[in-house]
């Protein structure tokens, strides 16, 4: 296999950003979906995209895109494909999502597809493959999208947002992944950088990462790694080479109000090692007087949700962004993100600020809005 077709999945509403990314770790795009991107690359992306993509959630390889009508249209197509990378005495599974109005659902189609793996590959091989659902050494992922029906192989296994530096976990905290989707919309390249409602200080931790340009894992258990074509050379070779580079900092504040996520943020940005780059504060930013203003402010402030006093975020808001002139440098640029985006956009016209762009996609459970913000 010279050159692959992979699906990578990111938070939905903010794709744009892991096009940026894929495009630095050297693949081509070629589509972008709700919640995935399809790009183009060399066998060697496996490692490139899984060991430093910051956006991304999984990276897939994809086998197949047809139509599919039916169940029985959905056995022919996954029937028709070679599993000849899996090993006689491995175990695969099938992970299926599905979306758009059909009379079956997902673990249906997981079924009849878990049916036509082993039927081509008891046709191919003569063996009868082993199923484990709990943990497979390969997963077949059948996703259909109204009539289209994407087949691949996972490479990646459990999510690449979930993070090995998150010892404290703040009640309210930003995914990673959705955290250097921010950075990258702010176009943050090592400038002075503040994020002012820090908790546990997932934001800074991955801005001082990408500038060290250092893989998003350094202990996971890749998929890919149990596959037929993996090679450790090929592996090793990207992680000590990657396509991107180091960038210098200038500086990386990052402020807590609560001694409690004050230390948890602490204790993160120790595990990390990135104490050389990220400064911690224990103050509230809206008494906090920088010496010099910034030229980036990348946030993620409270949004009422726990506490249930909406009305007390948004004075909060106001409030803040009273502030961000005396926080940032002329034409400095502001990334802040919420639930609260209509209100939110209201003080921020009322306060003149300029917003030069807005993303408005879902974090978990939640929509979101985030601004782009010239001062």
């Amino acid at each position: 296999m010279s050159r692959l077709k992979f699906i990578i999945t990111c938070h939905t509403g903010f794709e744009e950003y892991s096009e940026i990314e894929a495009k630095r770790l050297g693949v081509d795009l070629a589509e972008r979906r709700e919640g995935r991107i399809i790009v183009e690359g060399r066998e060697e992306s496996i490692y490139t995209l899984n060991k430093f993509g910051r956006t991304f959630h999984k990276v897939i390889i994809l086998l197949k895109r047809d139509v599919a009508r039916n169940l029985s249209e959905i056995y022919s197509k996954v029937r028709s494909l070679d599993f000849s990378f899996i090993e006689p005495d491995q175990k695969f599974a099938v992970r299926s999502e599905r979306s758009g109005v059909h009379d079956f659902t997902s673990i249906d189609i997981a079924r009849e597809a878990g049916r036509a793996v082993i039927d081509s590959y008891m046709a191919d091989r003569g063996v009868r493959l082993g199923v484990d659902l709990d943990s497979p050494d390969v997963v077949i992922t059948v996703d259909l999208v109204g009539l289209d029906l994407f087949i691949g192989v996972d490479t990646t296994g459990e999510s690449l947002h979930i993070r090995e530096y998150r010892r404290y976990n703040h009640p309210s905290a930003i995914k990673p992944s959705l955290a250097s989707a921010l950075i990258i919309m702010s176009g943050w390249r090592g400038e002075p950088l503040l994020d002012p409602f820090t908790g546990g200080a997932t934001i800074p931790i991955e801005a001082a990462l990408m500038a060290k340009a250092r893989p998003v894992h350094e202990n996971k258990d890749y998929l890919f790694r149990k596959l037929s074509f993996y090679s450790r050379e090929e592996e090793e070779t990207v992680t000590f080479k990657p396509p991107i580079s180091p960038f210098p900092v200038d500086k990386i504040v990052a402020i807590e109000k609560k001694r409690k996520h004050f230390k948890g943020a602490l204790k993160n940005v120790r595990t990390a090692e990135v104490s050389d780059l990220v400064s911690l504060i224990l103050d509230d930013c809206l008494k906090y007087k920088p010496e010099e203003p910034f030229s980036f402010i990348v946030t993620n402030p409270p949004y009422g949700i726990r506490s249930g006093r909406k009305d007390k975020v948004q004075i909060l808001y106001k409030l803040f962004l009273d502030k961000v002139p005396r926080l940032l440098k002329e034409r400095g640029k502001l990334v802040i993100i919420t639930t609260e985006h209509k209100p939110m956009k209201e003080v921020i016209e009322d306060k003149g600020l300029k917003i030069l762009k807005e993303n408005l996609g879902r974090h978990g459970k939640l929509w979101v809005k985030a601004f782009l913000i010239e001062v």
